[in-house]
Formats: C-alpha cells, structure tokens, sequence
C-alpha cells in the first residue's frame, strides 16, 4: 500500500516592509573593501591598456586600445597618480599620435601641440621610434619637425618625409648629440613648382660627431654632407642607402669611394636614381688601374645604379667580402672597356656563389634575357642581378649584346657547370652560349624556350661534345675517357619547359623533334616537356612523344 506523506503548507510571504529592513541591515553590515596598493593597480593598468605591453608595433585597433589610457587616468585622484607614474601607457600613445595621419583642419598642430608636449614629458625616459610605420604621404609639418627633434637624446628611430620647410627646420637640429639614435631615413620632396631644386643635403657636422649607435642611414631625394662621413659615423654604419637624387651636388664614383673609406662595419649598401654623378672625365680606365683599392670586408649586399663608367670604378675599387651579394644596372654602354669592371666584378660575385664559398645558397639557376638594346644576367632573385642598358650611337662603336655576353660567360666557368635549371631568352643563339653550354655537366632543365631559340640552338647542341673544365665539379662518370662514345653536351638534360605551343609547328618543330630523336639514341633522353596550359597540343605531336617516351606536363 502506497504510504501516506504529509504535505507542508505553503510559507507564507513576508510583508515588504521586513523584506526591505533585512536587506538594508545586510548591506549595512558589509565590510569596505581593502584599497589595492598602487603597484598593483600599476600592473593592472598597463594589462589593460597594453596588448601585449612590449609590443611597438602600431596596429589598426591601436587606437581604441590607447584610449583606455586616458580613461583610466580619469576615474579619481589615486587611479590618476598612479597613472602618470606608468610611462609606458603614454609613450605608446605618443607614438600613435605622431605617426597617425591627422586631418590637419580638425586637428591643426597649433592644437595639438600642448598634448604631444605632455606626452613627452609623461613618456620619459622611455626611447621613441618616430615613423616605424613607414613613409606618410604628405611632408611632415616644420613645427612637428621641431618639436620631436627637441628630444633628440631620446629617439632611437626617425623616419620623415620633408619638404623644403621641414628639412630647414630638420638641418637646424641635427648639430646636437644623438645618444642612441640607431636609424635615420629620410626622404625629401619639393613643394609644387619646385621640382628643379638642387637635393638638399645633410650637415656637414651630423649630430656633433656624437651618435654612437647610429647604424642605418636612408636618404631618398636628398644627399649626405659633401665633406665625408665623421669617424664616429664610419665605424658604427651598417647600411646605407642613397637613391632618386638629381641636379648639383650628387657625388662621383670616386667622391663615393672617399666617404667608403673606413666603414668597416658596412654591410648593406645601396646607391640608386641617379646617386652616382658621371665624372667629367670619361675615358678613365688608366686613373682608375693606379687607384687604391677602398676595402668593405662586412659588405654582404651591393646594389649600384647608374653609368657604366661610373660603376665600373666603384666595382673596380671596391674590396669587399667573398660571399657579398651583388646587384647592379648600368645604361649608356657605349664602349667594351668601359663594362669590362662590371662583368669581372659581378662574374667573380657568380663564381663565389657557384664555389660555395661564403654563408649563401650555392647558385643552381641563371637567366639571361636580352634583346638588341639590353641584356639581363640574374640568379633567378634580385640579389645577383646584372642589367646592361646598350646606348644606340655609331661614334663611339657601341659593343653588341653578343660580344657583352661572350666576354661574361667567359669569366663563369664554374657557374655554368654548377647550373641544375637555366632560363634563356635571347634574339639568338650566338655561339659563345653553345661553347658555354658544352661545360654544363649538371644542367637538367632549359626553362622558357621560345621557337627561336628551339630553331637555332638545338641544330648546334647535337655537333657539340661535352667539355671538361679545371675544376669542374662533375662526377667521373660523366668523363668522355670512361665511355664507349662521347657524351652530348648537356648529359643530365632530362626537362624542356617551352614558351608556347607554337614550338611545335613550322622550323621550330623540325629542331625539336630531330634534338629529341636524336637524343633518345643513346641513354640520355629528354623524359618532360613543359607546356602552357593556354597552348593546345595537336594529336601528331603528342604520338611522336608517346613513341619517344616523353611525358607532357601543363604549367602555368
């Protein structure tokens, strides 16, 4: 039987009235919390309002997240005297305001400048970094100039962008000592109208002679004192880079050389647009044989634009360490003598890379590209690049792209042996690159072959033996003593990557199927052709291959 439970009556409900006197005696008798210490109320704040609190960086939500900062100084008279001893709540907030784009209508610098004054003063002595996110685009106001040059001792970078006013401003407070600056990049633009003025130039007593961890000089649109860099500079410089300079004052080859002079530690240089004057004496391969040598040994990367007579003094000059990396572009080539600096130096630069000497990547891939007014020598990346600009003028006789190119294959036997790809994109095949490429022992792919190139550079490959060079680093096995038959040229070659289907059709075609037949004779056959995938492939052609055993493969 089920068991009988009692059931309680409902409680009945307490009259308001009592309900809101217990309340009111519970919170009565509820203890005041205990006033956090300032060092604690110190390290909440920097977590709240820093994300994360060492991070420099300027991002987009920057700006919200700054904001806290002044929120928090507002809250009552302890949170605000807590908060003006944190210097890093206000350095960042310093940083954001002088490198942010500020409509200059609703916030002129006149307004603007009592509040960066205190962010100053409420950052100190913490280290600013003006310009870490790059370039504005407009020139950066005199008065702002001015203001952020007051505290020189303390910026550890500036990067501006001046016009005429700015960089006058600029010049009138570089005189004073530059404790821990490390960067300078500056970049100078003329007003509107103004675009032949002279490129100012720096002072000729930069920071006193005081700048001892000065290591990063950029100048764009401006020069650097026509008196040599001080001795503090030259010991300390570690990259330096001139570039888009034009009209009076830009210095020679050999002015650039003096400032070299004892920059021991430079290991980045760059001289670009214009940087490098053309002497007024041109013919100057006899003054430049006799000249001292300027030596660099930290330089790991070069990059040189200009004349050629000018950079072949530079290159002539110039003693730099094994592995240094080397990019140059050189116009109005108008004589032999005057390129013959540029390809010793930038074939020496190859060779180097070939060898394994030095801590860069070994060189595996060259292009070369021309036409009948430039040639192009590269290593795939911009880090060994030769560009050569042909001046198209009967007096004096102007050296052909073939003859330029003979004379530079001729300085890179080993390179040209070391090679596992190669791009060729010429008018011709001329035959100082068939001699080259008898020496190409470890060559496997010929990349962008156009129907040009197919008509009038496999014929000759065939009626070529393999050569072997002092040095060479190609196994025995590839040695013609050690066979029945001499091996063809180029013994590796399993790849061909075309340019476009037209290469099979017409001329082009022919050379292309009699290489590929005639290579299949023996046991070094090609196995892949590279196609287009925007070409089509006719049947005719891709059962010629079926029969040789040739695989296509479609790549964009």
């Amino acid at each position: 039987m089920p068991v009988a439970v009692p059931v309680r009556p409902p409680r009945p409900p307490k009259p308001l009235a009592l309900s809101l006197k217990q309340r009111k005696t519970a919170v009565l008798s509820v203890q005041p919390a205990p006033v956090l210490p300032n060092a604690a109320l110190a390290f909440i704040f920097c977590t709240a309002a820093l994300d994360p609190p060492t991070v420099s960086y300027i991002g987009p939500s920057f700006q919200a997240t700054q904001s806290q900062a002044t929120i928090l100084s507002h809250v009552n008279s302890q949170w605000r005297s807590v908060s003006l001893t944190i210097p890093e709540l206000w350095h960042h907030l310093l940083l954001f305001d002088l490198d942010s784009d500020v409509n200059e209508v609703e916030r002129p610098i006149y307004a603007r400048k009592p509040w960066l004054k205190e962010l100053f003063r409420r950052s100190d002595p913490l280290p600013i970094d003006i310009g870490i996110a790059g370039y504005s685009y407009l020139p950066r106001d005199p008065v702002l100039v001015g203001l952020e040059l007051e505290h020189l001792p303390r910026i550890r970078t500036y990067r501006a962008l001046l016009d005429e006013r700015g960089w006058e401003t600029l010049s009138s407070c570089l005189d004073e000592p530059a404790a821990i600056l490390e960067s300078l990049s500056l970049a100078f633009r003329p007003a509107m109208g103004r675009t032949s003025a002279p490129a100012p130039q720096l002072p000729r007593d930069l920071f006193n002679g005081h700048c001892p961890r000065l290591t990063k000089i950029s100048l764009r649109g401006c020069l650097p004192s026509p008196s040599d860099f001080s001795s503090a500079v030259r010991a300390n410089l570690t990259s330096l880079t001139v570039s888009q300079v034009s009209g009076p004052g830009v210095p020679t080859a050999d002015r650039w050389l003096a400032h070299f002079s004892g920059m021991l530690r430079l290991e980045h240089l760059l001289l670009e647009g214009g940087a490098i004057a053309v002497s007024g004496r041109r013919n100057s391969q006899t003054r430049v044989a006799s000249s001292e040598a300027v030596v660099l040994p930290s330089l790991r990367s070069l990059s040189l634009e200009g004349d050629v007579e000018a950079i072949g003094t530079l290159l002539h000059r110039l003693q730099s360490s094994v592995d240094a990396r080397i990019s140059v572009s050189c116009s109005e080539v108008r004589r032999e003598g005057g390129i013959d600096h540029v390809l010793a130096a930038f074939g020496e630069c190859m060779e180097n890379a070939a060898m394994g000497i030095g801590t860069g990547q070994p060189v595996s891939f060259m292009a070369i590209k021309g036409g009948e007014s430039k040639l192009e020598v590269s290593d795939g990346s911009q880090s060994r690049h030769l560009s050569l600009s042909f001046c198209r003028e009967d007096d004096p006789p102007t050296p052909t792209w073939e003859t330029v190119l003979s004379k530079f294959l001729g300085t890179v036997p080993f390179t040209i042996a070391s090679l596992m790809a190669m791009e060729i994109q010429l008018p011709s095949a001329p035959p100082s690159l068939i001699r080259s490429l008898s020496g190409a022992c470890q060559l496997e792919r010929l990349v962008n072959l156009s129907t040009t190139m197919l008509r009038q550079m496999l014929p000759p490959l065939q009626k070529h033996q393999m050569t072997m060079g002092m040095g060479s680093p190609c196994p025995d096995l590839f040695h013609t003593g050690s066979l029945l038959s001499p091996l063809p040229v180029l013994p590796a070659l399993h790849t061909l990557h075309v340019s476009s289907s037209d290469v099979f059709s017409g001329p082009s075609w022919a050379a292309l199927q009699g290489y590929l037949r005639w290579r299949a004779l023996g046991w070094r056959a090609v196995r892949v052709i590279q196609v287009p995938m925007s070409g089509g492939i006719e049947d005719e052609v891709v059962n010629v291959m079926r029969k040789l055993n040739i695989s296509f493969i479609y790549v964009e």
